[in-house]
């Protein structure tokens, strides 16, 4: 047991010896402060310029599945089938549906 208080010592001798040469910068704290803030400006940047690139995408997608579907076949939704939000297919705008 002798033996750990002789080494705590010395680690704790170490350990001031090497807290004496620090010299610590006025102005660290403000500085690390301003690179984490602006480290996380970029990332928000990133995810919002992400978000918008996949609505974007998605919107792209819709319009070009809309437009390249059939007009002689469309789906409409009404509540007054077999059941409240029934699908009935129909052959065109003009026919009336069942």
């Amino acid at each position: 047991m002798s033996g750990d208080t002789g080494t705590e010592e010395w680690l704790r001798s170490a350990l001031s010896h090497v807290a004496e040469t620090v010299e610590e910068s006025p102005d660290a704290y403000h500085e690390a402060k301003r690179h984490w803030q602006r480290r996380d400006m970029k990332r928000r940047a990133v995810m919002v310029a992400l978000v918008l690139v996949l609505v974007a995408l998605a919107c792209v997608a819709g319009v070009w599945a809309l437009s390249g579907a059939s007009p002689a076949q469309h789906v409409i939704f009404h509540g007054l089938g077999a059941g409240h939000g029934s699908v009935t297919t129909v052959a065109a705008y003009d026919s009336p549906a069942p």
